[in-house]
């Protein structure tokens, strides 16, 4: 099928017009709520009076050529879900934001100095998360495996029968506040139903009528009752990412291990005759369109995260027992995101040295041919991440990756964007801005010159655990007020715990409440010191003063010199030295992150990787010792340097094995481009099996070259399916600025 219809009435709808059409809605039920809200109400209570509201007031839409029922119209099409509207050049709070906002006031008003404080640190770029203290609206991974396996109503019985082990009248409060979510979500299936039963009187196209009955007889059940079809099991994960993110404002980054999830109702739907294999495979593709047409992929580029739906599913990897795991629904979804040209919702695929040849080569057939939509994730290298972590084995070997890169089990919520910046003490100690210094109140050491290679070594790992310890300082004492000022009744309903421990995620109901630290700047700093030591140290090329001079001066007067830097063995390259060195930094990292309490008490686990602050931070970072002129771009993740330029991906295969995989627990990522029309299917499968025996976490792997990129610039008409993985999504090159055109230009091409 083309599914012509399908795609054109979907763009009609989310292309234009959806950001007034939501803030209508959004200015009707602030109305109604501030209307109805008193003084007294707790967070709970207000989340529950929002929960009432919407389900009554959203606007359900119902697409004739589309199966599935799950568009609410509370939040515009580029949203995942959080409370503010801010793509395509929105800037307001939609309906689903108004709890969350009610009692924000709070974190400035119970310490103002602590938010000053906070404001201060962030302003200067040494850390990031997405709201006030802690990520209060996205990269939120909502376990669908309860609502599958027992619909909502398993859900709001668990939750009613703990009522009478209730000790007090917050722990009843917040039961009820889960039970009031479910029936808000029946609600809003059951209003579904209705605009069928509506749509139905006056339609006579036989293919609309038979999708329109079928709408109006599965949602006055599903997915209050458990679904029993693989229709109603791939709806079910449709609705509830809309109506979880319509009434909870916060983003729910995940549709779980969608192939292994659903195929206890594809092999019931097969064996009983219900569905054809055909017929199974429509439904998959339909499902995938529907999100993926939420917006133009032709859009340019430009900003922050324009091209960002945080929106994924994950494909294959191991069972419970360790097995390569890969059955007919995972062949299907990897062959429908092919066929159809899917980016959206993000595909993520695990892989480890034993995945069947099949698997690999059907995950490979895309790449290869310029259409790089998917994430690779390496089980050899994430499952011992968390087992070290404190993961139970079961559990390890059943983690999925959610928004961009987030590693996660099916029982925690975590940061997914806490990113962590290692160059910002760096810089503040190479260029002595004591005034930055002063500003972000952190005792740093800076550099003087006439210190040995140890001495300066030492100096990096105080600035580092110093920031750590006044970061996590500040958001233990931030967070202390976030129960006073939003609450997630309906989130919090499957996590491991919540129920029985009757409270919500963020007041200790949850099963785990560790840190997940995103680092960034490890290539940078290894290639710096690199330098450092060779020149400076080894060689003596110059003194330790004479490179800082010349790294301030932003190597003006000093070419030769930073000629020679960036001649310097470094990260990726393999040599014995720089993978040495490496490994040490990484591992003084993890026992830092060992010697500090994370913000709720829990351990800290860290990472490799950032997001488009490879540009947008690297713009606002002075010069390092790698030769990096002040401005240019950071190294993303465990990436080597662009200015390293190194010609054998062995090398840097090498380089990855040199780390000690099991201490990255929060996710490490890596770009390679690989040559196009030189890398077949063989190649890629035994590139993908020696990659996987090393740290190689996440891998983002395109193929192409240089020449046709530069040729898609000159005559972008020629490459609608040159598809380039940016940094956490994907994006057609052509709709790229020219600024993130160049930034992929830049990369290093491996032979």
């Amino acid at each position: 099928m083309t599914y012509t219809k399908m795609r054109n009435e979907l763009k009609d709808f989310y292309w234009q017009g959806d950001d007034i059409r939501a803030k209508r809605l959004a200015d009707k039920i602030f109305a109604i709520l501030d209307s109805k809200k008193t003084e007294d109400m707790t967070p709970v209570a207000l989340k529950v009076l929002q929960y009432g509201v919407i389900a009554e007031k959203f606007e359900p839409v119902l697409f004739r050529n589309c199966p599935y029922y799950f568009e609410t119209s509370i939040i515009t099409s580029c949203c995942d879900g959080c409370g503010w509207a801010v793509k395509k050049g929105h800037h307001f709070a939609q309906a689903n934001a108004w709890a969350n906002m009610q009692n924000g006031y709070l974190y400035k008003e119970r310490d103002p100095e602590l938010h000053e404080k906070l404001s201060a640190q962030r302003s200067e770029l040494l850390y990031l998360f997405s709201n006030e203290y802690w990520d209060s609206q996205q990269h939120f991974n909502f376990n669908n495996r309860p609502i599958l396996a027992g619909g909502l109503k398993s859900v709001y019985e668990k939750a009613k029968a703990q009522l009478d082990t209730a000790e007090n009248d917050k722990q009843r409060e917040f039961l009820r506040g889960i039970m009031s979510g479910m029936l808000a979500i029946k609600r809003i299936a059951e209003r579904f139903s209705e605009k069928a039963a509506d749509m139905l009187k006056s339609e006579t196209d036989a293919e609309v009528v038979r999708n329109l009955e079928r709408i109006c007889n599965t949602a006055k059940r599903v997915p209050w009752e458990a679904p029993t079809t693989l229709y109603e099991a791939l709806n079910t994960l449709a609705f509830m990412r809309k109506a979880l993110g319509s009434l909870e404002g916060v983003g729910p980054n995940t549709f779980g291990r969608i192939d292994m999830d659903l195929y206890p109702f594809y092999k019931h739907d097969i064996e009983s005759g219900i569905l054809t294999k055909d017929d199974a495979y429509e439904l998959i593709a339909q499902f995938l369109i529907t999100f993926d047409m939420h917006y133009d992929h032709d859009m340019k580029m430009v900003g922050y995260a324009d091209h960002e739906l945080e929106n994924t599913y994950t494909l294959g990897g191991c069972d419970f027992d360790g097995k390569p795991f890969c059955n007919e629904l995972t062949l299907m979804f990897l062959t429908a995101n092919r066929e159809e040209k899917i980016i959206f919702p993000k595909i993520k695929v695990r892989f480890s040295k034993d995945s069947p040849k099949e698997y690999l080569d059907e995950i490979n057939r895309s790449v290869i041919k310029g259409t790089s939509t998917i994430l690779y994730s390496n089980d050899d290298a994430v499952i011992p991440s968390l087992v070290r972590a404190g993961r139970p084995i079961e559990e390890a070997r059943d983690y999925l990756i959610s928004g961009c890169w987030g590693i996660a089990c099916y029982q925690e919520k975590f940061d997914h964007g806490a990113y962590f910046n290692l160059l910002k003490p760096f810089e503040f100690a190479l260029h002595k801005l004591y005034d930055k210094i002063e500003k972000v109140g952190i005792d740093f050491k800076v550099f003087e010159g006439d210190e040995t290679f140890e001495e300066l070594y030492g100096k990096i790992l105080y600035n580092t655990e110093a920031m750590l310890r006044s970061r996590n300082d500040i958001i233990r004492r931030g967070i202390g007020i976030r129960n006073d000022v939003v609450s997630h009744p309906i989130f919090s309903s499957t996590l491991k715990n919540c129920i029985e421990n009757m409270a919500n995620f963020t007041d200790g109901g949850a099963k785990y409440y560790d840190d997940f630290l995103l680092m960034f700047g490890l290539p940078n700093i290894v290639d710096s010191l690199m330098a450092i030591k060779t020149l400076c140290f080894d060689k003596k090329v110059c003194t330790l003063s004479e490179m800082l001079t010349a790294v301030r001066n932003n190597w003006e007067g000093f070419e030769e010199l930073r000629s020679l830097a960036i001649k310097c063995h470094g990260w990726g390259d393999g040599n014995e030295d720089s993978c040495t060195l490496a490994s040490r930094f990484n591992n003084d990292l993890y026992e830092i992150c060992g010697k500090v309490e994370g913000t709720c008490g829990g351990k800290i686990h860290m990472g490799h990787l950032t997001y488009t602050e490879i540009r947008w931070w690297g713009e606002k970072t002075l010069a390092t010792p790698d030769g990096r002129y002040s401005g240019e771009y950071f190294a993303q993740g465990l990436t080597p340097s662009r200015l390293k330029k190194i010609p054998s991906v062995t090398d840097v295969i090498t380089s990855l094995r040199a780390l000690d995989r099991s201490t990255l627990a929060a996710n490490s990522v890596f770009n390679i481009i690989l040559p196009a029309g030189k890398t077949d299917l063989a190649t890629c499968e035994a590139f993908l099996r020696a990659a996987a025996d090393s740290a190689m976490e996440s891998l983002q792997l395109n193929v192409t070259s240089k020449e046709q990129l530069l040729d898609a610039q000159k005559h972008p008409e020629l490459y609608p399916d040159l598809i380039v993985r940016v940094t956490g999504f994907s994006a057609r090159f052509t709709s790229l600025s020219e600024g993130w055109q160049d930034e992929v230009l830049t990369r290093n091409f491996y032979k």
